[in-house]
């Protein structure tokens, strides 16, 4: 009797620092979802190339090059048709779309964009030729004027906005965040199991198990939710339009990534209650027999 009243206080201290272990594990959780979904979105072209599309990137560039497109034809005697033939908004997703292949390969120098020169002046010329216009030397410079006018629009805003320090910061990510995946997962993964051994019973440990991944879900519920609300991107002046909708849609949906953290934790917490829970109706039937 006096051994077990001498151990009573050493299970009671475990039990404590059991506790104290679901607290840290669910915080290590939390901050390993952080790492993930950084690889997963500041790490991945593929993140930024979907988010041009989502954000509908492509419209407003079209639509602001339009405009530009045509008050230079306005200035210069040519018809909105003409003047726009080249653009496209499956082209301005391609070529933003390799911006950005290029971008995370390290090439942050900005596209001339001479095709678009190419095509404009090519256009222009065709039609001064069907209208009967004789193109001389300075009336071909002048075109030549206008459709690098076009070019330069194009090349300025179908492209990554600040790409070299973008570069710098994506660079340093790609090198930190996979070491720190690892460091988390080792580091959730002695946690727990440490949390586990000084529960004391099968059945505390399991609780402090699900408190675990509850709060870690909760963290990460509140990630989802909270944070770019609270931050009031859309209240940003930021131009063009076209960069402002790409910048504030990829922040909302990095965040958004947190959501599906809490859902996997919340899950695993789900199914540790259902466990929990049909233990203790197994245990009732057996003590009822």
């Amino acid at each position: 009797m006096a051994q077990k009243q001498a151990l009573h206080p050493r299970r009671k201290g475990s039990v404590v620092w059991a506790t104290v272990l679901s607290w840290l594990s669910s915080l290590l959780l939390a901050l390993l979802a952080l790492c993930l979904v950084v690889l997963m979105t500041i790490c991945s072209a593929s993140y930024m190339k979907e988010q041009v599309n989502r954000s509908d990137f492509s419209e407003a560039a079209y639509s602001y090059l339009y405009d530009n497109f045509i008050s230079y034809g306005a200035s210069s005697g040519f018809s909105a048709d003409v003047m726009t033939a080249a653009l496209s908004r499956d082209q301005i997703t391609a070529d933003m779309e390799d911006s950005i292949t290029r971008l995370y390969q390290g090439d942050t120098a900005i596209d001339t964009r001479n095709a678009i020169l190419n095509t404009t002046y090519d256009n222009l010329i065709n039609d001064l030729n069907s209208r009967g216009v004789e193109v001389t030397s300075d009336v071909e410079s002048a075109v030549v004027v206008v459709a690098d006018a076009c070019r330069l629009d194009y090349a300025n805003y179908v492209t990554v906005p600040l790409a070299s320090q973008l570069y710098t910061f994506i660079e340093k990510c790609s090198r930190v965040v996979p070491v720190a995946v690892a460091i988390m997962a080792v580091l959730c993964a002695v946690s727990l199991f440490v949390m586990l051994r000084l529960a004391g019973s099968s059945r505390y440990g399991v609780r402090c198990l699900t408190f675990a991944f509850t709060a870690a879900a909760a963290l990460c519920a509140l990630a989802a939710t909270i944070i770019f609300p609270a931050i009031h991107m859309e209240a940003l002046s930021i131009n063009p339009a076209s960069v402002k909708q790409l910048i504030v849609t990829y922040v909302q949906n990095l965040f958004g990534r947190f959501g599906l953290f809490a859902l996997i934790y919340g899950a695993v917490a789900v199914i540790l209650l259902a466990l929990t829970a049909t233990a203790r109706s197994r245990m009732k039937r057996r003590q009822n027999i």
